[in-house]
């Protein structure tokens, strides 16, 4: 009889063997260079062919239409996504996918239209912030909202619960911001726009996509770490290839370590989340803790990969230098390091007290 790990395991393979065979990680720098610093920043047909495969409606139950796999899967894909330098909204829609209903799941379950949260008001923050949703008005300033000009409607984090308000819709205005890896976010802002109330809980969907954005970074590192591992191999200096150099097999070493670290703290978060064992809070420390180290180890990695490729490593031809601005794009989505450093702390202090 097979292990419920195996099965797992097994699952889990063909999750990101689907993702590979989508988004290829060797293809992913010569996909990604003409998408960059225009609209929509990805590519429409390709994030269709991803919603027919039912990663859009990922954490959406199958009885609402959804392929109901678990947090490890998410975290799977966005992984893939990662390490091919995607920069299709999968996190952002696969959370939203979650708290609609009706022809707005269903549209965007098919990859027809785009709905994105719309929750960060300040930097270093882990709350909803002040914005209100009353009388089906809502009111407020969201800053830093995924694809947000390309975005349809706006799933709204409020401090009165959430609402679903459409792009287009009175009162709404989108002030386009550029990212590191030449994607495109924006500031949104409410003005007493029309909103639908959205059964469910900020909070949730935060934790589901705070891990998943550290597994996107984790997705980045190891890419970014096997292209400069393939370059110490190639690189020659003084007559042989400059790995063999024991100061650099030394920082690859420092530099897998980390890897591997982070790849345990969100496997560990992500059994947690699925699992019915683990407190609240202890779920909230994991992932915090998840998602702090992937944003400093994807940092470390990506300033070690960039030096080690020399002067070219600052070329914007060379690949290495796609992944290091991925990583700085990415690092900070749905909490920066500081925040959940903040919050971890908070958690650990109140447990040993």
């Amino acid at each position: 009889m097979r292990s419920l790990a195996a099965d797992t395991h097994d699952r889990l393979r063909l999750v990101r063997d689907s993702a590979a065979a989508i988004v290829p990680r060797d293809k992913g720098p010569q996909r990604v260079r003409p998408l960059r610093f225009g609209q929509p920043g990805f590519d429409p047909a390709l994030w269709k062919q991803m919603c027919e495969l039912g990663w859009a409606g990922l954490r959406v139950p199958e009885a609402r239409g959804g392929t109901g796999l678990d947090v490890a899967a998410l975290c799977a894909v966005a992984q893939q996504l990662g390490a091919s330098l995607s920069p299709e909204p999968f996190i952002a829609t696969a959370a939203a996918a979650q708290v609609l209903t009706g022809e707005w799941l269903a549209a965007t379950l098919r990859g027809d239209r785009i709905v994105v949260p719309a929750w960060m008001e300040q930097a270093h923050g882990l709350d909803a912030g002040q914005a209100r949703f009353a009388s089906g008005r809502v009111s407020g300033t969201k800053r830093m909202v995924p694809h947000a000009a390309a975005a349809h409607a706006f799933v709204v984090a409020t401090r009165d619960g959430l609402a679903l308000v459409e792009r287009e819709a009175p009162g709404v205005s989108v002030s386009p911001v550029g990212l590191h890896d030449g994607g495109l976010a924006g500031d949104v802002r409410f003005d007493d726009a029309p909103g639908v109330p959205l059964q469910g809980a900020f909070e949730a969907l935060l934790e589901e996509c705070a891990l998943a954005s550290a597994a996107c970074l984790l997705g980045a590192m190891e890419a970014a770490f096997d292209t400069t591992l393939a370059y110490l191999s190639v690189r020659r200096q003084f007559g042989k290839p400059i790995g063999s150099f024991q100061a650099l097999q030394h920082r690859a070493v420092d530099l897998k370590i980390q890897l591997e670290l982070t790849r345990a703290v969100v496997n560990e978060a992500a059994a947690a989340l699925d699992g019915d064992t683990a407190a609240p809070q202890e779920r909230r420390a994991l992932v915090s803790r998840a998602k702090m180290r992937a944003a400093g180890a994807a940092m470390q990695i990506a300033k070690e990969a960039v030096q080690m490729h020399g002067a070219m490593g600052m070329t914007d031809e060379c690949d290495i230098g796609l992944y290091a601005r991925k990583i700085l794009a990415v690092q900070g989505d749905w909490g920066s390091a500081l925040a959940h450093r903040r919050r971890f702390a908070a958690i650990e202090q109140a447990r040993h007290e």
